[in-house]
């Protein structure tokens, strides 16, 4: 009696199965707003990845399987014939998307108002990835610019950058939501930390170089 390549790879799932957790449904994994031009993800979490578990999948699409997973040779047909991608990890794309989801909103809840603009300031800015940044006249409006950011949009954090560090944070503080200090070294950040929840962090950038400010913004944007 002659058995199919199908038949085959049925009977050696079953015994694999036997030694493994037992088979669950695929998942779809939607792609987030910003990858809506990506194809769809699947995911799989047999230990045994059979022909008949991948064969509804559409062609050119991408199949998450565990690290030591084991794919059947009627399962490694269907890949091919399908076009599709085998990727193998430790993670789940939908932990993956989660975190990435959350690094990418990160940078969302800073805001920064520039009145004293300098190219370390930019450059130190650059490094924070796309964050809301607005150029200002006077301190005045950045002060209205971070109450607006924190009243408005949720904004977790709002950095000033200013030669009047003090007026800025006087001006700010006039909103109960407010908290500003003004900040000019890392310890001093820290030391503020431990006193105060402080959401406004006013900065003068007047001298200081691209690397004084880069860790001073390292040390406010940690959490």
């Amino acid at each position: 009696m002659t058995l199919s390549t199908t038949t085959i790879d049925r009977i050696v799932a079953n015994v694999l199965s036997q030694l493994s957790s037992p088979d669950e449904p695929v998942h779809e994994v939607s792609p987030s707003p910003q990858d809506t031009k990506q194809p769809p993800q699947h995911q799989l979490s047999n230990n045994v990845i059979t022909a008949e578990q991948i064969e509804s999948i559409p062609a050119g699409q991408t199949v998450f399987v565990p690290t030591k997973a084991i794919i059947t040779p009627a399962a490694v047909d269907v890949v091919r014939e399908r076009k599709l991608t085998i990727e193998r990890t430790s993670h789940s794309p939908a932990s993956q998307q989660s975190k990435a989801t959350n690094q990418a909103a990160t940078p969302n809840d800073l805001s920064i108002a520039i009145v004293r603009h300098t190219e370390n300031v930019q450059q130190a800015i650059a490094e924070l990835g796309d964050v809301n940044k607005e150029l200002v006249s006077c301190p005045d409006d950045a002060a209205k610019f971070a109450i607006s950011e924190l009243c408005r949009t949720g904004a977790g954090a709002v950095l000033i950058f200013a030669e009047q560090t003090h007026r800025a944070a006087c001006l700010t503080n006039r909103n109960s939501k407010a908290k500003a200090v003004v900040a000019n070294d890392s310890g001093e950040v820290k030391k503020i930390r431990k006193q105060l929840r402080a959401n406004v962090w006013c900065i003068d950038p007047t001298n200081r170089s691209y690397f004084e400010l880069k860790n001073l913004l390292k040390v406010i944007c940690s959490k």
